[in-house]
C-alpha cells in the first residue's frame, strides 16, 4: 500500500531521478535509512521508503525529528507480510545476537514480490531509478537486474571499524593486517541461522553500484579505505556520509509534554552527568541489571540510564558473555567522570563529536561526499 499517494507520480513530466530507499526491518536500520531519505529529499529528488507495514510504523513513530519528515514529503509504501512470530527477547540466551528477532529477519524475505511491483510501477515514469538499499536487502531488491534503467546502491548502516572486522574475519583473515589489540573473536556472536541470512545476501550484492555508509572519514578512513578490499568488487565506489542523525531533534523543550529527566538534566553543571544506553536490541538478565545499578551507584557520580527490554520483532504485537561485576562499574564510572584520565577520555570524545559535526556542514568531508553521490546518480 502506497500511503502517501496511490500512483507514486511527480508531475505529468518523467522525472529524472527517482530514489527507492529499502531498509532492513531492525530499528537501527529503519531509523538511518529514514535520516538519509530526508537528505536525499532535501536535494529536490523524489524519494519513495519502502518496507513492511508496521515496521514503516515504527519508524515514522520514533523519528526525532518530525517537522524535518514533514518537510521532506517522502512517498512511504507500506508492504503487507505475512504473520510472523514476535516473541519476547530472552536476556539468558548463550548467544547473546538478538535471536529472537530472526521470525522478522525471514518474514522481511516475503517483500521481494512487492518490490518488484512497486519497481516496474515506478520505473516507467523517471529516467533512472535508484534503488539505495540496506545490506541485508539484497535478496529483496534482486530484481532490479530485470529493470534497465534501475541501479542499486547498498547502504551500510553498521559502524565500519566493526563491519570490516567482521568481513575480515568471515572470509578468513585473506590478508595480513595489523589487528588491534584485544579484538574480539566473531565466535558465538551471531547464531547460525543469521550467518544463513547474511550469506542468502551475498549473491545479490554483486550487481550494486556502490556503497553509502554511515560514518565520517575524518574518523575512519583507515577502515573505509580497508574496507574495499573485503568487498566483491575492489573497485566500486564508497561515499561515507555520516553521521545522519545531527539535525534538530524535537525533544519536547517547548511544549508542556518535555520528559522530566529532561528538567532534571537542564539544572546539572555541563558535562557532568553520564548517559547509559544499550540501544534497541540489547536485554540484560537481573543478575546483569543489579551489578550495573549498584556500580552506578556506588559511583556516586550522576548519570541517566535508559534501562528497557530490547525490541520485539513486532513492537506493536502485544499493546556482555559473564557478569560484569558491580565494583568494576564503579571503578569504571568513576575513572571516566572524576579521574585525570577520564578528563583526557571525555575531551577525545568532544574533540571526535567537533570532527563528526565539522563533517556534515557546509565544506565537511561527508558533505562533500554526498554532494558527490548526489551528482553520480543525477549525472
Amino acid at each position: 500500500m502506497d500511503v502517501h499517494n496511490q500512483h507514486p507520480s511527480h508531475d505529468s513530466k518523467q522525472a529524472e531521478v527517482v530514489v527507492i530507499m529499502v531498509p532492513f526491518p531492525c530499528y537501527s536500520h529503519l531509523n538511518q535509512v529514514l535520516q538519509f531519505s530526508c537528505l536525499i529529499s532535501s536535494y529536490n529528488i523524489p524519494v519513495h521508503y519502502a518496507c513492511s507495514a508496521t515496521h514503516v510504523h515504527q519508524a515514522k513513530l520514533r523519528f526525532n525529528g518530525t517537522n524535518r519528515l514533514s518537510f521532506a514529503q517522502i512517498h512511504f509504501h507500506e508492504f503487507p507480510t505475512p504473520p510472523f512470530l514476535s516473541p519476547p527477547p530472552d536476556p539468558n540466551a548463550p548467544c547473546k545476537f538478538p535471536s529472537h528477532l530472526q521470525p522478522s529477519f525471514e518474514a522481511s524475505l516475503h517483500l521481494r514480490d512487492p518490490m518488484a511491483q512497486l519497481l516496474h510501477k515506478i520505473s516507467p515514469i523517471a529516467k533512472r531509478v535508484v534503488v539505495v538499499h540496506d545490506v541485508l536487502m539484497a535478496y529483496v531488491v534482486q530484481d532490479t537486474a530485470t529493470i534497465p534503467n534501475t541501479e542499486t546502491y547498498t547502504f551500510n548502516p553498521t559502524c565500519t571499524f566493526s563491519s570490516f572486522f567482521d568481513g575480515w574475519q568471515m572470509m578468513g583473515k585473506p590478508f595480513q593486517l595489523d589487528e588491534p589489540q584485544e579484538l574480539p573473536s566473531l565466535e558465538g556472536c551471531y547464531t547460525s541461522e543469521v550467518l544463513n541470512f547474511f550469506t542468502l545476501q551475498t549473491d545479490f550484492l554483486k550487481s550494486t553500484s556502490g556503497t553509502i555508509i554511515n560514518s565520517c572519514r575524518s574518523i575512519e578512513g583507515t577502515y573505509i579505505d580497508l574496507s574495499k578490499e573485503v568487498q566483491v568488487d575492489k573497485n566500486k565506489k564508497i561515499w561515507a556520509v555520516g553521521p545522519l542523525n545531527t539535525g534538530a531533534v524535537d525533544d519536547g523543550r517547548n511544549s508542556n509534554h518535555q520528559h522530566k529527566c529532561l528538567e532534571w538534566l537542564d539544572k546539572k553543571a555541563p558535562k557532568s552527568v553520564l548517559y547509559v544506553s544499550f540501544g534497541t536490541t540489547t536485554s540484560l538478565t537481573n543478575q546483569q541489571i543489579k551489578e550495573l545499578a549498584i556500580g552506578l551507584e556506588q559511583s556516586r557520580q550522576k548519570f541517566i540510564w535508559v534501562l528497557r527490554d530490547a525490541d520485539k520483532g513486532d513492537i506493536f504485537a502485544d499493546l556482555q558473555e559473564g557478569v560484569v561485576p558491580s565494583s568494576t562499574i564503579a571503578e569504571a564510572v568513576k575513572k571516566l567522570m572524576a579521574s585525570r584520565e577520564g578528563e583526557e577520555i571525555r575531551k577525545r570524545a568532544e574533540e571526535l563529536g567537533g570532527a563528526t559535526r565539522k563533517a556534515v556542514e557546509e565544506g565537511g568531508v561527508s558533505q562533500m561526499e554526498l554532494d558527490s553521490f548526489i551528482a553520480h546518480i543525477t549525472r
